[in-house]
């Protein structure tokens, strides 16, 4: 029997002038955008908290940790509310500004490339590829949360 390549069912997430890729396992919830509460701090990407499901999660900027201005909020704007999935205590959830709705794509070897340049020098940035012909990125989590999670203890 031959081996198969796995299909994944994602989302590709519209930021201001990019866009990245998540798991739908990885996504809780898209919600509408409200002003988040400030916590301080010096990193300007980490925009606050807010209240969801009854707990204080951390409102980011992906534009922003990446050295770029975040869009001016719309009639599209939300939040994603992503899994915690490196296991941090303390970061169950994050929110990230994004700029649409997500919409499905189904990832497997054949209709993914490497390739695109979007945040190739971006930390947080796993890899740049191209999902169905559509330019994205796909987010190092543990680089990611590991952020996070230091930007909230110097708090």
């Amino acid at each position: 029997m031959a081996a198969t390549n796995p299909i994944i069912n994602s989302l590709i997430v519209p930021l201001h002038e990019q866009q990245f890729i998540v798991p739908q396992t990885g996504l809780a919830e898209v919600i509408s955008r409200e002003t988040p509460e400030a916590v301080g701090g010096d990193a300007p990407w980490l925009k606050g908290v807010i209240t969801w499901r009854g707990q204080q999660i951390p409102v980011i900027s992906l534009e922003e940790l990446c050295g770029r201005e975040s869009g001016a909020m719309t009639k599209d704007s939300r939040y994603v509310v992503l899994y915690g999935i490196e296991g941090i205590p303390g970061l169950s959830y994050y929110a990230v500004e994004v700029s649409g709705i997500p919409h499905p794509v189904k990832l497997a070897d054949a209709n993914m490339l490497m390739g695109g340049t979007q945040d190739s020098d971006c930390g947080i940035v796993a890899f740049n590829v191209l999902a169905e012909g559509e330019e994205a990125v796909l987010l190092n989590s543990a680089k990611l949360e590991q952020r996070i999670s230091e930007q909230l203890q110097r708090l």
